[in-house]
Order: C-alpha cells, then sequence, then structure tokens
C-alpha cells in the first residue's frame, strides 16, 4: 500500500461483517465490505518472517530437537550396546545393553540438564513406529525419567557435547530402587539378571528379556 494512505478496520461481531476503510493525507476515504476469509487470507499471505533459529552443532546421534521458550530438548540415540556397570560392589565392565534414546532436557541460558529421560527401542533403523520396551534395571522411573539420586550432572556450555553424557549416567551405580522383576521376561531379581546377560550378546534381550510397553517412538518424542 503506498505511504500516503492509512487502513482502518472495523468489525462488526454481530453481524459477522468487517469494514475496510481507507484514508488518505488529501482526506479521500473509501469503504468496502470484506469477508473475514478475504482478510486472514490478506493476513497471512502478506506476513513477512524473516526470524531464524539455528540449533547450532547438534550432539552426535542427536535424531530430534524440540526448542521451547526456556528449554530445548536434545534427542539422542545412544551408539553404544555396552556400557560399565556397576551392582553395589561388583563391576561390570563391558556390559552389554539394548539401543536406548535418551532425551536431556537443557536449559541454554544456565547452561545445565534439567532432566535426563530414557526409553528403550527396538535395534533397527529408527522411525517413528519403532517399538519400544521397558527399561529392565534400575534408575528409571515408570514415567521414563531418570533418577538421578545425588549425583551432579557437568554444565554442558556447549551442548554439542551431550552425547558424552549418555555414558556418564550409564556408569552411575546401580541398586534395586526402581527396579522391578516385572520389567523383564525372565522375572529375574537384579543381580540375576546381570548375571545372566554379563556374557551374552545384546541381541538375547530383544527374544528373551525385554517387555513392550506399548508404545513407539513416536510417543517418546512427544512427551515433555
Amino acid at each position: 500500500m503506498p505511504k500516503d494512505y492509512d487502513m482502518i478496520i472495523r468489525i462488526n461481531s454481530e453481524r459477522a461483517e468487517i469494514e475496510a476503510e481507507r484514508h488518505s493525507k488529501k482526506g479521500v476515504i473509501t469503504r468496502k465490505n470484506i469477508s473475514p476469509e478475504s482478510l486472514s487470507n490478506c493476513i497471512l499471505t502478506s506476513r513477512v518472517d524473516d526470524e531464524s533459529h539455528p540449533t547450532g552443532l547438534l550432539p552426535e546421534g542427536c535424531i530430534a530437537v524440540v526448542m521451547e521458550k526456556k528449554y530445548v530438548y536434545y534427542y539422542i540415540r545412544y551408539p553404544e550396546l555396552h556400557a560399565d556397570f556397576s551392582y553395589y560392589e561388583t563391576e561390570y565392565p563391558g556390559f552389554p545393553i539394548p539401543r536406548l534414546v535418551f532425551c536431556f532436557k537443557y536449559m541454554p541460558n544456565e547452561k545445565k540438564v534439567a532432566e535426563v529421560s530414557l526409553c528403550v527401542v527396538k535395534d533397527e533403523r529408527l522411525t517413528p513406529d519403532t517399538p519400544t520396551y521397558r527399561y529392565p534395571f534400575s534408575n528409571v522411573h515408570g514415567n521414563l525419567k531418570v533418577c538421578l539420586g545425588n549425583n551432579a550432572l557437568p554444565v554442558y556450555k556447549d551442548p554439542a557435547r551431550l552425547h558424552t553424557l549418555a555414558a556418564y549416567i550409564l556408569r552411575m551405580p546401580n541398586n534395586n530402587d526402581l527396579f522391578s522383576e516385572q520389567n523383564n521376561r525372565l522375572h529375574a531379581g537384579f543381580r540375576d539378571l546381570l548375571e545372566q546377560m554379563k556374557h551374552k550378546t545384546p541381541s538375547h534381550y530383544y527374544t528373551d528379556v525385554l517387555v513392550e510397553d506399548g508404545k513407539t517412538l513416536k510417543d517418546f518424542l512427544s512427551r515433555r
């Protein structure tokens, strides 16, 4: 519109009518009734949005990012199928684990991770329909949030390094807190489960151990 014109829009909500009134500096006035659809289309098609929100360099294995006002959620496929486990005083170095996906709720202003969640997925090329399973070990609540206890998480000034946090969490000591025999098909106690699986391959989880939770990776990616 030329700069020497001003537009006034009047909306009559009772009659669902819209009147567009144009004024010029010379005092000329034109009026026209338009439909709500026409006004909506005019606003949508004339909107100029050149704002961008770059993520920066993403952590290794990052499969999805959700950006909110206060938090950024990084979803990371853990690349390893082994981890250094410990259960009370017993060490299980290089212990086989199923495929995991972590969610890190990151606070970009504070450079800290506020919350960690994880899910067990089928070891395949990930899609939204990839099945998920109950976590068979300890330290994870039923809502998939990781219980960090008194463990202080490192500060991550560069979120691209968040993939290292997954290994850090898996190295945290395990105990019987939040462990349930119902979360493995063997109905084994925690130590018995560890002893049975320590020399097995990760594929044995999918044939002998894991219990499906009836959900998919899409459900995990959409939860907050």
